[in-house]
């Protein structure tokens, strides 16, 4: 099946810690982003997010360390209106509020004008309702980019892809479930969590169409 990515070379793109996550679970998370040939940022919030998370002895913060070293990642404080965007999005109620570094991520990529990656659910829908010109891709945009495909092969990309879902948890969509299924082949949905949930869905919902076309 082909999944087209929504990811173009026209901006810069800003990962949140989700996403960073995800690619270096892949382990080829520096070829991946070199191949996009955009420059690539994260938040200070979200550095500082998986640098939290290093306490527990994950080697995320250590990882990504190297690539800000590297110059493949750019790091980015944030400051006057974009600093007042975070303040707002990360106040309120939790149906209505978000964690640091999404808010950062997305108030950085909008002030800026840039793309935001983000997979998280929630954040996507009130990027949908507060910035409807920010432009959003997920982790699956980045690996199914041309160049990326093209890069690692087919085999490799469905290696990483498969890390990624079972080591980082990854998210999918449901428009991108049959492209990420046939890419790691339909044998692995079952060992990912996330895949799981979709198949399952998609199942009940099938199942309800055949009966209602039935009865119909």
């Amino acid at each position: 099946m082909t999944f087209l990515s929504c990811l173009t070379k026209d901006t810069e793109l800003v990962l949140d810690t989700s996403v960073i996550i995800n690619l270096l679970a892949t382990e080829h998370a520096v070829p991946i982003l070199k191949a996009l040939e955009v420059p690539i940022v994260v938040t200070g919030n979200v550095v500082r997010e998986i640098e939290r998370g290093a306490v527990n002895g994950r080697p995320e913060f250590e990882l990504l360390t190297a690539m800000v070293n590297e110059g493949i990642v750019r790091v980015e404080e944030l400051g006057g209106e974009v600093l007042a965007t975070l303040f707002d999005l990360v106040s309120g109620g939790t149906e209505e509020s978000l964690d640091d570094g999404e808010a950062a991520t997305l108030a950085f990529a909008y002030g800026s004008g840039f793309y935001a990656a983000i997979d998280e659910k929630k954040a996507t829908r009130l990027a949908a309702v507060r910035f409807e010109s920010l432009r959003l891709v997920t982790t699956i945009d980045i690996l199914a980019h041309e160049s990326v495909r093209t890069l690692l092969g087919d085999e490799l990309l469905a290696d990483a892809t498969f890390r990624a879902l079972r080591l980082a948890r990854m998210q999918v969509r449901e428009h991108q479930f049959e492209w990420v299924a046939e890419l790691i082949g339909p044998e692995n949905v079952d060992a990912c969590s996330s895949l799981r949930r979709l198949a399952k869905r998609r199942a009940t919902i099938h199942h309800l169409q055949n009966v209602n076309e039935r009865t119909a």
